[in-house]
């Protein structure tokens, strides 16, 4: 897809890493330890309904093709994996960049001047841990991005180091024209708009992105609203057994047709749109929706 190449370059500029040898290393990647979507998506199911009583309504809603934005409350990192387990079609997410890096943390503690690795006879090692590593984490990103997810940037100017404010709005604006760029080109867009997760599991106010989105592609709206998923993948939740078949229901909705949209400029009809789409979440998160 030529959208998100392009965009995947315009990451790497921004975080400052060359193109030219991520590019390399992803062509061997993919060939050799990309996994086929349905797969993991299989699995995960299957692991979901083995520890969860999770139970999903709503999914006839989400149209068989065509592009379209899908919003829901964020309460937990399981909010992710049900929605696109349960969903027939592939849905596009926009992870945070340390998703997509998961080796990094390890990689700073290992050349930290007080790591264990840097005195012998461990400093010996070091060099073939930190190739293994940096493997691992290519092999991570690139099947991530193959199963239908985005790494991104999420509070530029303060996460990057190699960007000013000026870059950071370049940056976003790159990032908005990607997404309003991927929905016309028929893929779904899965967007929290609260922007984080609730840790309380309460539902927090929705910025307008998700409905701005949808306007300028003139595509639809699906919402959707989760409950009883909050700290549910937690370590705590399993060492304490809360965790295992504890209910989590999952509502999806009727789209909301780009006809059905609020007329007028755009940022009025986003926040209108923004308004509806609040209410409807908060329904769907309490019942779902009938035919």
């Amino acid at each position: 897809m030529k959208i998100q190449l392009d965009f995947i370059k315009f990451y790497f500029v921004m975080i400052g890493v060359s193109m030219e040898s991520t590019e390399k290393e992803n062509d061997i990647l993919e060939s050799l330890f990309v996994i086929p979507r349905e797969v993991p998506k299989t699995i995960l199911r299957n692991l979901l309904e083995l520890i969860y009583d999770v139970k999903v309504t709503g999914s006839h809603f989400i149209p068989e093709t065509g592009g379209a934005v899908f919003v829901s409350n964020h309460t937990d990192y399981l909010d992710i994996p049900v929605q696109g387990a349960y969903a027939e079609r592939k849905i596009v997410y926009l992870g945070k960049y340390e998703l997509y890096h998961p080796q990094d943390e390890i990689l700073k503690y290992l050349n930290h001047k007080n790591s264990p690795f840097s005195y012998p006879p461990l400093s010996f090692t070091k060099p073939l841990v930190a190739a293994t590593l940096q493997s691992l984490g290519g092999i991570i990103k690139a099947n991530l991005i193959n199963w239908g997810s985005m790494p991104i940037i999420r509070d530029a100017a303060g996460e990057s180091t190699t960007m000013d404010k000026r870059a950071a709005m370049q940056y976003y604006e790159k990032l908005e024209n990607y997404m309003v760029d991927l929905t016309k080109e028929g893929e779904i867009l899965s967007i929290y708009p609260e922007g984080t997760r609730s840790e309380t599991g309460e539902i927090g106010s929705f910025k307008a992105m998700a409905a701005k989105i949808a306007i300028r592609a003139n595509v639809p709206i699906i919402p959707s609203g989760i409950s009883g998923a909050t700290n549910m993948s937690k370590p705590e939740a399993f060492l304490s057994g809360k965790a295992f078949k504890t209910k989590i229901r999952y509502n999806i909705g009727k789209p909301i047709l780009p006809s059905e949209f609020p007329q007028g400029p755009e940022k009025k009809a986003a926040k209108e749109l923004t308004e509806i789409l609040e209410e409807r979440v908060r329904s769907l998160i309490a019942s779902p929706e009938s035919d």
